[in-house]
C-alpha cells in the first residue's frame, strides 16, 4: 500500500491507465486499479471525492472486463456503479452519466449471461438519463443509441 493523498494516487492511476490504452499490457490496468482501490479506502461514505473516485475504479474495472473477460470485474463494476449513483441526488450533474454507466455495466452483464432483468434495468436506466439530457447535451446521442440496440 502506497501512503500519498488521494489525488496523487487518481493522477497515478490515470495515468497508468493511460499506459494501458497505449498497449501497456494488463499489468498497467491492474496497478491502475490497486491505486484506485487505495484512494477509495481513503475517501468513506460522505467524502466529497468518493463518487470520482468509484466513477474512475469502474471505469477501469470495465476495460479490463472488456479485455480480459473476467465476470467478477463487471460484477464489481455494477457494485461500485451503484453505489456512485446513490451518492448524486436527482438534479446532480453528473446524475445522467452515472445512469448511463450503469446501463452500460447491466447491458453488457445481458450480453454475457442473457438475464432478461439486467437488460430491463439497463432500459430503465437509459430512460432515465435519456430523460436528463436535453438536446444537445453530450449523452443524449449515446442513451438514444443504447436504447435502440
Amino acid at each position: 500500500m502506497t501512503y500519498l493523498p488521494v489525488e496523487q494516487l487518481q493522477s497515478r492511476a490515470e495515468f497508468l491507465f493511460s499506459e494501458f490504452e497505449q498497449g501497456g499490457g494488463t499489468s498497467c490496468i491492474d496497478q491502475a486499479i490497486e491505486l484506485d482501490r487505495e484512494a477509495l479506502e481513503l475517501c468513506p461514505p460522505g467524502h466529497p471525492m468518493r463518487s470520482d473516485l468509484l466513477t474512475c475504479l469502474v471505469e477501469h474495472l470495465r476495460h479490463r472486463y472488456d479485455q480480459l473477460g473476467a465476470t467478477r470485474d463487471l460484477e464489481e463494476a455494477i457494485v461500485l456503479s451503484r453505489e456512485a449513483l446513490n451518492l448524486l441526488p436527482e438534479g446532480h450533474p453528473d446524475r445522467s452519466m452515472s445512469l448511463y454507466n450503469l446501463a452500460i455495466d447491466l447491458s453488457t452483464r445481458y450480453k454475457h449471461l442473457g438475464e432478461m432483468q439486467d437488460l430491463e434495468e439497463a432500459i430503465v436506466l437509459n430512460r432515465e438519463a435519456l430523460a436528463l439530457c436535453p438536446q444537445g447535451h453530450p449523452l443524449r446521442s449515446s442513451s438514444l443509441n443504447n436504447l435502440a440496440i
